[in-house]
């Protein structure tokens, strides 16, 4: 609902409680006339985070929100397109007609606006995260020929990831047969950095928060450039 702090609407964004580096990452996208609300739930046990994030989408409601934000990578463990179908018509009965966004949906709309075909991907912790991200990308029918990982043993550490960690990561996947560089898990916080990376390996750089945003904001009709955070933010109009 448009409201005096939100003229052009309200998204409430659901983000787990560990995660410091999401919110201001969201505030740092904003357009002027969007009004964010954060709400969290706890993401200790990895394997249960679907339905921690569907429990919350209740109280998200209380904020009379225009849109709901999940900005988790699901897919980061194993998943498959068909849980996906399941768990968006569960999240949607949650949300009771409010529209929503899931982050998986849209980083894989982020990759088709962005025309990628061969995609090299980064997760923050283990091999077994980002072999799972390749398995359901290349389900949808991407190439992923090239993965790593940072193997960051615990979730509160991923936030004391520096930027020059962040690079040599994506430099592991940055080969000329690969024309985007994908990054999953939000707790890895490089939205901020998307503009400068893109810049020194000349190709799209597509992270799973800068997707979920530009997704958000293009379903709800709003149309705004967003400079400093890539070329996926540039993009005013969603895939066919």
């Amino acid at each position: 609902m448009t409201d005096r702090f939100g003229p052009r609407g309200t998204f409430a964004i659901i983000i787990p409680l560990q995660n410091a580096n999401m919110q201001p990452e969201f505030e740092a996208m904003r357009p002027a006339g969007i009004n964010n609300q954060i709400y969290r739930f706890d993401i200790s046990a990895h394997n249960a985070a679907a339905d921690a994030i569907a429990d919350a989408v209740p109280g998200s409601l209380l904020c009379w929100p225009d849109m709901i934000i999940s900005a988790v990578s699901l897919e980061m463990h194993a998943w498959s397109r068909d849980q996906q179908v399941d768990y968006r018509a569960k999240f949607n009965a949650q949300a009771q007609g409010t529209p929503t966004v899931l982050a998986t949906d849209a980083t894989e709309a982020a990759l088709k606006a962005i025309g990628a075909k061969r995609i090299g991907i980064l997760a923050p912790m283990s091999a077994v995260n980002s072999k799972s991200a390749q398995d359901y990308y290349e389900a949808a029918g991407f190439e992923v020929p090239y993965t790593t990982s940072l193997n960051i043993k615990k979730s509160e550490d991923i936030i004391k990831v520096t930027a020059d960690q962040i690079q040599a990561g994506f430099e592991e996947i940055d080969h000329d047969d690969v024309d985007t560089l994908l990054h999953v898990g939000g707790a890895l916080g490089l939205v901020g950095m998307i503009d400068d990376l893109e810049a020194r390996f000349g190709k799209p750089v597509i992270s799973v928060n800068a997707a979920s945003y530009w997704y958000a904001l293009r379903r709800h009709g709003i149309q705004d450039a967003i400079p400093g955070f890539g070329q996926l933010l540039l993009e005013t109009s969603l895939p066919d």
